[in-house]
């Protein structure tokens, strides 16, 4: 075969495997392969986004709550998190996403009056008769031009690309196109608009740049007599309401035909910031101004309503409105619309009574209620079931739970209905979650299968979706991953792979188990057990799956080895970075061994207190408190209330308080909590002494730091006899000591020496994502401005919001307190208006989440307060 080419070596190959074709056949089966359509969801699997080719029952669109028939298998798929730390655990796929704007070729129908043609001013073909004809007649070898025939329009669209316009980017990305591919203009210009600048409404070069340039308005205006200008907008921005838009209209409908495309359904304009009223606009020649038209009220007389401004017709963004704009604009005639009037202050809102009290999440949500659509309301309580969220992850959900009864519209309420802010961070994609406290409130709107089942809506709409042009990056839980699933992350889909398929619970047929072995999985192998003793999760994880795949096949599903194997496995891969998996593979776990051993069994209680562990890890310090605070009584009821299992659970009951930030709560259940370890373990165990550690620490949070240098001092030495002076806890207490050594006696210089060289050490014990880490990198920081090197401050300051961005949620206690240092230092390197108007805007979220007298919020009003008297003083 030495020299043959890669067709004949080809024709080869399938011959000898069965299937022989002629040089010809061949040739047309390439040429034909490289034609034929991407295999959809019922020829195979798509690799791109790792989803099964099965496909579920759709949920009826009439259905209020569809439910899906089963629960979802396979591992996680997250909204995609950004970075790339080490030691991570998810990958990046793509799943498709939908159409932004639905309907394309009715669109393109609805421009076809505007496809007309004229001949051109400008350009032209040569015209070779004429130019012979002159040529002979006169000699002259002069070319003769014909004008050439084109569109007779151009368009200008300007998008304002605001904070809520953030929902319609896609939207109008298609709409660009729908224009173009539409051939009814002869050009196509897109500018962008901020509506919310803070001195007036600027316009840029091209939308959603920030960095694009800006232009003046005359340069957006068309030149000549036959341009149109559309904006599309929701009209919510600030100059909206002030008027500033409204002279840019003025400016461009006093030249050629301007108009508003509103992406918002009419019923919700009322809320918006520009005032319509309906008018019939009458066309004095077709395609003329604004300036020229007529306006006449539809019920009143001409002297009732007076109409002194220029006339501004506001279009909803579908088929209909676009073909009567169209025909209008074409054919001259009349035009029934919602119209706004320019120029001058449209809509401006009255200012907000003094002293009225912000409204509370039930007032709130009662609020939304009753101004949503069902569809939204219904909406908005399943997105509750997912954190974080993005809008291509919000536009995925809007669809399996709607299905026939989709539109942006419903989205736009939720986004525009004070539920949602964004959520704070210095890196990563732009994420949503709802405001404190909404998130718990709408959930108890939705049954509890039908919140559980959001994420096997989403994978048979991912299953059976069909082909699209356009995809989304999302991440996929992987225990060898490379980019890092965010914190506090719930799944908002299924991807099925081989890794996860043996964790399928077994059927309730089953019958009774006498007990879970819970641990037995390593001591069902030797190599197995060195990785854990050696915390070598990844390749534990790796050994475990062939471990338990062996267990499987030799004693069955239901075999107490085998369900104890699947909540080791499952605590492995939350240690090798995949703390959410780790959740949902022991809540699934614990719903079987309830059926089957029992709710007060001593195993289905450890799988309770594992899924509390796993729930604060994935990022959800409230929920894992709430978690321990049910299995807490529980366990004393069956064990007594000073056996070991019932003090764990009271020691993590505090640790997560204080890890949400509440650390007077947190002191006084660390204070009940030693003597019954004293009682019970010993003055010398290592819990008893953790306990004495934490006491230290929180006595020092809130707010008394001569004591807290004291408990730290009295306790290094019982650490280091006990321990040894090279264990973690005795690291800590050094740099504990030292700190708090620093505040007391006011010299941050002996700080900094001490804690330096402990950090690195301490980084390589904890590991990048511990708590611990993060308070004493923050101490570092603060005690580098103090020094006088403020830029120092701040780019260490910096670095740290970075890693806190990765590993802990937005409304941590830690990330809060570097939020509020970062801006105070950042005002003390010289830039006092930013740093000032950061921590004023961050003070109230601070109070909100973790009360006006926690020690990170009283820090945060003293810091304010410091940097308002300097921009007093000058």
């Amino acid at each position: 075969m030495t020299g043959a080419r890669p067709l004949e070596l080809l024709q080869q190959a399938l011959a000898a495997a069965g299937t022989d074709l002629t040089a010809r056949e061949l040739a047309e089966a390439v040429w034909l392969a490289d034609r034929l359509p991407p295999a959809g969801p019922a020829d195979g699997p798509e690799p791109a986004t790792g989803m099964s080719d099965r496909s579920e029952p759709r949920a009826a669109d009439t259905d209020p709550n569809p439910l899906p028939p089963a629960p979802y298998r396979g591992t996680d798929v997250y909204t995609s998190a950004g970075g790339a730390p080490d030691g991570t655990a998810a990958l990046p796929v793509l799943v498709p996403d939908g159409q932004a704007l639905p309907g394309h070729a009715a669109l393109i129908r609805a421009l076809r009056p505007l496809r007309r043609t004229e001949l051109s001013r400008r350009d032209g073909d040569l015209d070779e008769r004429a130019t012979a004809d002159l040529a002979a007649e006169t000699g002259l070898l002069d070319p003769v031009l014909r004008p050439r025939p084109e569109r007779r329009h151009e368009l200008v669209l300007v998008v304002d690309d605001g904070l809520s316009m953030q929902l319609w980017r896609e939207l109008a990305a298609e709409l660009r196109a729908v224009l173009a591919r539409s051939g009814a203009f002869r050009r196509l210009r897109c500018h962008g608009l901020d509506s919310r600048h803070p001195d007036s409404p600027r316009l840029r070069s091209r939308p959603f740049a920030a960095d694009a340039p800006t232009v003046p308005s005359a340069a957006v205006r068309p030149s000549g007599d036959r341009g149109l200008v559309l904006v599309l907008s929701d009209t919510v921005g600030a100059h909206w309401r002030g008027g500033g838009v409204g002279r840019l209209l003025a400016d461009w409908a006093r030249h050629c035909p301007t108009a508003v495309l509103q992406p918002l359904p009419q019923r919700l304009w009322a809320g918006a910031g520009l005032r319509t009223e309906a008018k019939v606009l009458r066309a004095v020649v077709p395609g003329g101004p604004n300036a020229s038209w007529r306006v006449i009220d539809p019920l009143l007389p001409a002297g009732l309503a007076p109409f002194d401004g220029l006339p501004v017709p506001v279009l909803e963004l579908s088929p209909a409105a676009l073909a009567g704009w169209a025909s209008f604009l074409a054919d001259g005639g009349e035009l029934a619309v919602r119209a706004a009037e320019v120029p001058g202050p449209v809509g401006v809102p009255a200012a907000p009574a003094p002293g009225v009290p912000a409204l509370d999440m039930r007032s709130r949500l009662a609020g939304f209620r009753a101004a949503a659509s069902p569809e939204a309301f219904l909406l908005a309580s399943h997105l509750a079931a997912v954190r974080p969220l993005t809008l291509p992850v919000m536009r995925l959900v809007q669809r399996a739970v709607l299905r026939g009864r989709s539109s942006p519209a419903q989205l736009a309420e939720v986004l525009l209905g004070g539920l949602l802010r964004r959520e704070p961070g210095p890196v990563g994609p732009e994420r949503y979650d709802f405001r404190p406290g909404l998130r718990e409130l709408m959930l108890e709107t939705l049954p509890a299968r039908a919140a559980i089942g959001t994420a096997a809506l989403v994978t048979g709409l991912l299953r059976d979706g069909g082909q699209t042009s356009r995809y989304v990056p999302v991440l996929r839980a992987a225990t060898a991953g490379t980019l890092a699933l965010p914190p506090g992350a719930t799944a908002f889909a299924g991807s099925d792979t081989p890794l996860f398929r043996h964790f399928a619970p077994v059927a309730a047929a089953g019958g009774a188990i006498e007990d879970v072995e819970i641990g037995t999985l390593a001591a069902a192998d030797q190599a197995l057990a060195e990785l854990v003793a050696a915390r070598q999760w990844q390749r534990a994880v790796e050994r475990g799956e062939q471990v338990l795949e062996e267990l499987l096949n030799t004693l069955g599903p239901g075999h107490p080895a085998v369900l104890g194997g699947r909540y080791d496995l499952a605590g492995w891969i939350g240690e090798a970075g995949s703390p959410q998996t780790a959740l949902r593979l022991t809540r699934e776990l614990l719903a079987e061994c309830t059926a089957r051993l029992g709710a007060d069994h001593p195993r289905v209680l450890a799988l309770r207190v594992g899924a509390a562990h796993w729930t604060g890890r994935s990022g959800d310090p409230v929920g894992a408190v709430a978690g321990y605070r049910e299995v807490l009584p529980e366990q004393e009821r069956l064990f007594g209330p000073e056996h070991p299992d019932c003090l764990y659970s009271r020691h993590q009951w505090a640790f997560w308080l204080s890890y949400g930030g509440e650390s007077e709560k947190a002191l006084e259940r660390y204070r009940d909590l030693l003597p019954r370890q004293l009682t019970t373990l010993g003055a010398e165990h290592r819990e008893t002494l953790r306990t004495r550690a934490n006491i230290a620490s929180h006595t020092g949070l809130t707010g008394h730091p001569a004591e807290a240098l004291e408990l730290w001092r009295a306790l290094l030495p019982d650490l280091r006899r006990v321990l040894g002076p090279d264990e973690l806890l005795s690291l800590v207490t050094e740099a504990e000591i030292a700190h708090w050594g620093a505040v007391v006696t006011g010299d941050p210089g002996e700080a900094v020496r001490r804690i330096a060289p402990l950090l690195p050490r301490l980084t390589e014990g904890f590991g990048p994502s511990h708590p611990s880490l993060y308070a004493h990198r923050r101490r570092m920081a603060v005690a580098t401005g103090e020094l006088g090197d403020v830029e120092g401050a701040v780019r260490l300051l910096r670095e740290l919001l970075v890693d806190l961005s990765r590993w802990v949620p937005p409304d941590h206690g830690e990330f809060l307190a570097t939020r509020a240092e970062h801006a105070y230092w950042t005002a003390m390197a010289g830039d006092l208006p930013a740093g000032s108007r950061q921590l004023r805007e961050l003070l109230p979220e601070i109070e909100g989440l973790l009360g006006a007298g926690n020690l990170y919020a009283r820090a945060a009003r003293s810091a304010l307060e410091e940097l308002e008297e300097l921009e007093r003083s000058g």
